[in-house]
């Protein structure tokens, strides 16, 4: 019996540059083709299950032709490879976590207030991750954040964030807390559907990419491929 393969794809969400979308979607194509090679039998999305009965019924639309992709990743990339492979539907396993109680925003106004030595050292890694993100067509993107040095990178300002705050106000490691509760039942989501022989292709924000490749490595229960080689179409 063989382990199941998970491929971890970071993405961007693309309906904050629909004119990238627009302008690229015959590259679009090209990563559609490349990333099916993968044979994935699940696809695996950034979606809560609250809406996977909206999620199917725009699914259905897009199969029967009366449905154009939005922009979003999902429906430019999931839909059109799930498509391509005759998968009658997909996987949504994101995690519905209020984010809110603190706010990302107010981790780093406690930081610029109270730690601007802390706020600055951020503030260089940002700049870092800002140099190593090269190109500006869609498969440039993808290539970048799929990076392992760019996913340690970005890793280091979560990182950093634990520190913000004081012994009586754990305001960084209280967001934290949210955001890795968030990851792990996403990884938990992901494990759920996995059977024996399965290849699953999951589409998921760059950010959550670091610890759902421990979570998921940790359990030993199954193969992680690099989604590199398909993004050298």
């Amino acid at each position: 019996m063989n382990k199941p393969e998970i491929m971890l794809v970071g993405t961007f969400h693309m309906a904050m540059d629909p004119q990238k979308v627009n302008d690229q979607q015959q590259q679009i194509q090209d990563i559609v083709h490349s990333l099916k090679k993968f044979r994935p039998t699940k696809i695996a999305v950034e979606k809560s299950f609250l809406i996977e009965e909206e999620l199917m019924r725009k699914y259905r639309e897009f199969l029967n032709g009366d449905l154009a992709p939005a922009y979003d990743e999902v429906e430019q990339f999931a839909f059109r490879i799930a498509h391509e492979l005759n998968l009658p539907q997909l996987h949504p396993v994101d995690e519905i976590v209020d984010m809110a109680s603190p706010s990302l925003n107010q981790v780093f106004e406690w930081a610029k207030e109270h730690q601007p030595e802390l706020f600055k050292e951020i503030l260089q890694v940002q700049s870092h991750l800002k140099k190593m993100e090269k190109g500006e067509t869609v498969l440039d993107v993808l290539r970048y954040i799929n990076d392992s040095d760019y996913i340690k990178e970005l890793q280091r300002i979560y990182i950093k964030l634990a520190r913000v705050g004081d012994r009586q106000h754990q305001i960084g490691v209280q967001w934290l807390k949210q955001w890795h509760h968030r990851d792990l039942a996403i990884a938990a989501n992901i494990a759920r559907i996995a059977q024996p022989n399965d290849r699953i292709l999951v589409l998921i924000g760059s950010d959550h990419l670091h610890l759902l490749q421990g979570f998921i490595k940790d359990s030993g229960d199954f193969h992680l491929p690099s989604v590199t080689p398909y993004l050298d179409t």
